[in-house]
Formats: structure tokens, sequence, C-alpha cells
């Protein structure tokens, strides 16, 4: 009996690659710290048989779509995360403007995931959402959320896998700062929210959805827990004076990622026995990401 092969996920890659036009493969994909993906082809429209008390044929799809979300390892090097940060603002020098009136510098990537031996090209893959997350003892995480076009099923290739040192890990974050003033946080998130139609943009007669379209404004959050301090230097009950007063906090700065003009949002912490730290929940005008070259 022939030997066979399961493929998992223990050695799979997440490739990505800028599209000259709408749903015309990349023939340059750069590989990625893969994570995870959820990214899949969905087909959720089975047609309705056009006589009564017929079943549909198998064949009677509606017009399928790609979403999901890949997940990977930050990798500050624009040599390997710079054609995803392009697609949620511009570069000048070596920072990244993702923010409400910024245009992007790629509208649509190509995205090859490959489980082990089995590759998914997802074609037209429009950029919905970016999230960072600083968690203790860990690598920098980003998860990107996507709308595409349509997969197929390519032939696997070699890959050359981005040299690991280029990736931030929580140590490599210099420091956090609210307003100029350093904090101890102890965990932290930035969202970006880049509105998108739409999946149920079809033509008559076409075989794909339509390019989906951009909307206004991309919203920027960011999320930190932080001690309760009132020492000089690290006043993060300062930051409750400014809610209380409805007053901008300034810029939060987590290492190479700048969130300008932010207002905190939501609610004070709550009392509580052994209170000692609470979260500040921004939005931000602009996210900035500084990256090398």
């Amino acid at each position: 009996m022939a030997a066979s092969t399961v493929k998992i996920g223990d050695n799979g890659i997440i490739q990505l690659g800028v599209e000259t036009a709408y749903g015309t493969a990349s023939v340059a994909l750069v590989e990625q710290h893969s994570r995870s993906a959820t990214k899949g082809l969905r087909r959720d429209n089975l047609l309705p048989s056009p006589r009564l008390g017929q079943t549909p044929a198998v064949r009677a799809y509606g017009v399928p779509f790609t979403d999901g979300e890949i997940v990977l390892a930050y990798d500050n090097s624009r040599a390997v995360i710079g054609d995803l940060l392009a697609s949620a603002g511009n570069l000048a020098t070596n920072d990244y403007t993702i923010g409400s009136s910024t245009a992007v510098d790629n509208d649509s990537l190509t995205i090859w995931i490959d489980y082990g031996g089995y590759v998914l090209q997802h074609t037209g893959s429009i950029l919905q959402s970016l999230r960072f997350e600083f968690q203790p003892d860990s690598p920098v995480v980003v998860t990107a959320g996507f709308l595409g076009r349509s997969a197929t099923t390519e032939t696997p290739t070699s890959y050359t896998n981005p040299d690991i040192a280029d990736v931030v890990w929580e140590s490599d974050i210099s420091s956090i700062t609210v307003g100029g003033v350093a904090m101890c946080s102890l965990a932290g998130t930035i969202e970006v929210q880049i509105p998108v139609q739409g999946s149920d943009r079809h033509c008559l007669g076409g075989a794909v959805i339509k390019q989906p379209v951009r909307l206004l404004p991309i919203v920027t959050t960011c999320s930190l827990t932080v001690e309760l301090d009132d020492t000089t230097g690290a006043d993060s009950e300062a930051v409750l004076d400014l809610y209380l007063a409805g007053t901008t906090l300034g810029d939060i700065v987590i290492g190479d990622f700048t969130l300008s003009n932010c207002y905190m949002t939501g609610e004070p912490p709550a009392l509580a026995e052994g209170l000692t730290q609470f979260p500040i929940n921004a939005t931000a005008e602009n996210l900035i990401i500084t990256t090398i070259a």
C-alpha cells in the first residue's frame, strides 16, 4: 500500500504580495512569520431550484468570496511586513501612517496559505482590520482581516524564511508613554478598523465579486492595562483627570507604534479590593508605525 501524507499546520506558510490590479495574482510573494490563519473561501448561497419539487444541483452556488484572518509574528523590516502595512496606510521615510484621511499605498494583496503541502491562493484580498497585541514574554502579534475575491489551489514552491532576528518581542519595546509620561503597562492592543463594502457587490453575469470599496473614516483604538500610580514621572492618575476634563491624552507611544492625539473612551475603573491597575481605552487620530529598511 502506498504511503500517505497527512498535511498539518506545523510547517504551514503564509506569504503576501502586492497585486498590480485587483484580482491579478502577485508574482512577488514575501514569506511571513506565520502563526495561524482562518482565511478561506465562502460559498454561503446554494441557489434554489428553478422548478418546484427539484433539489438544487450541486453546482448551483451563488458567487463566492473569501474572508477571514491571518495571524503573524510582527517583523519590523519593511522587506517583510511592508506590503501588509501599505495596505492600511502609506510610507514616508521609515514611517507608515494609518489614519482617517490617509490614502493607502496598496489596494489589494495576494495571500498564499500553505497548509504543509496543500496551497490556497487568495487573490483580491482587501484589508479590513489590523490588530497588534502586546503581551509579556511574547512576540508582538499582528492579526489582519481580509475580504477577498477568490481562492484557487496552487503547487507548493520553495520558501526562504525571513530573518527571525527582526521579530519584535515585548522585551524589545523601549518604552511606553502616555502624553510623554512613562507608564508601567502590563499588556496592550492596537486595533485598526477599515470599513469595507462588500461581499454583495456582484454585477449581473459576473462570476466573482466586484472590487470592495473602502469607506472612511479608518478608526484606530488602543487599550492598555497600566498600574495605578501617582508618583512623579509615572502619574497614571493624571490620565483620569484628563478623562474627566474631556481633554486629549496627547500621544500614546508603544515602542515603534505612535498613536497621535488620543482621547480616553469608556469608563474609569470600578472600585474594588486590591485595585492596582486600570485600563486606558483610547481612540487615536492616526497610527504611525516606524519600520526598518
